[in-house]
């Protein structure tokens, strides 16, 4: 009988330790900040080049488009490299500031998760893709990224980075704009941020969501599964994943912020293996059962953030009737 219990007890034992290992193994992966740019490391908005990583994608589709793509056709040759602070106290925060067109609005162009930040492809592209809509940019660092301020080594997965671009939109206003005049676009991750930032300053009436995930179950279960391990392990992982940042993970429900008072353009790959198709979805639903004021752009042949790459002429002029129409 003892030697039963022993055994059993050894058994709970051992499950326990790889269940919670397991558990720490995928928080620290996925929310372990390397605050580089990757192979983008140093590019400029006139020296920015998708050919740089594109052999890093292992889907053929989305390495070709990179390879192919003509970057130099949409460099930025002037721009103004500022500082300004986080609403965070603290955090000192960087970003190129392309003001071009006065009297005309402008957009906080807000990158994803690491390795990323204003050096990426997508968010100098963003910029390049408004200005040539005659509408200003801005794109940032958030904090633990590029030239911003480190101060953690853990992704808080925008539940305090929103307070960078709540900064941005201050820093803005001191430079002579005006709240009506200031929009937001969120590059997958970004998209949370821009999501929370607008919830927090409800002057911000234009919100631009790339990519984006909905809801916190719908990417903890997508993210257990990316590792290739069952549903069980969500409690360590959101376990471990407040003890690494200090945040509680069941906040991130982008979807659960969305506001009757604003208004939201989403657009999604169909083919999206990084943020799966389901959280455009879900955002379609609330958005409806809520009668939020919201347009989709959803693209059937298209990756994780591809769009931008595949079809710039339309996302540019997507972004301008957007933007236009809600910003003054």
């Amino acid at each position: 009988m003892k030697k039963l219990l022993y055994t059993l007890f050894s058994l709970f034992f051992i499950s326990f330790i790889f269940y919670f290992s397991v558990g720490y193994y995928i928080a620290n992966n996925i929310l372990h900040i390397d605050p580089k740019c990757g192979l983008h490391e140093g590019s400029l908005p006139n020296t920015w080049d998708t050919k740089l990583d594109h052999h890093e994608y292992k889907i053929l589709e989305k390495r070709e488009l990179r390879k192919n793509f003509p970057s130099s056709m949409y460099h930025i040759n002037d721009w103004e490299d500022v500082y300004f602070d986080s609403r965070e106290e603290n955090i000192k925060l960087n970003g190129w500031l392309f003001n071009f067109f006065p009297n005309r609005p402008i957009v906080i162009v807000v990158h994803g998760l690491f390795p990323n930040g204003k050096c990426k492809p997508e968010s100098n592209l963003i910029a390049s893709l408004l200005i040539k809509q005659n509408i200003n940019a801005f794109t940032i660092d958030l904090r633990n990224y590029g030239e911003s301020d480190t101060v953690s080594d853990y992704e808080n997965l925008g539940l305090s980075e929103y307070k960078d671009v709540l900064g941005a939109f201050d820093y803005l206003k001191q430079v002579g704009f005006n709240d009506n005049e200031i929009g937001l676009a969120g590059i997958s991750l970004g998209g949370s941020n821009v999501i929370f930032a607008a919830a927090n300053e409800t002057k911000i009436k234009a919100i631009w969501s790339d990519s984006a995930l909905a809801e916190f179950k719908l990417i903890l279960r997508d993210e257990i599964a990316r590792y290739g391990m069952p549903d069980i392990f969500g409690p360590a992982v959101s376990f471990f994943g407040k003890i690494l940042t200090g945040i509680n993970p069941n906040n991130l429900s982008p979807v659960k912020y969305l506001s009757n008072n604003q208004s939201y353009f989403f657009t999604h790959g169909v083919q999206d293996k990084r943020v799966l198709f389901h959280h455009f979805e879900y955002f379609q639903n609330f958005v409806t059962e809520n009668h939020i004021n919201a347009s989709f752009w959803m693209i059937p042949d298209a990756y994780h953030i591809d769009a931008m790459f595949k079809y710039p002429d339309e996302y540019g002029y997507k972004m301008k009737k957007f933007f236009e129409e809600n910003l003054k």
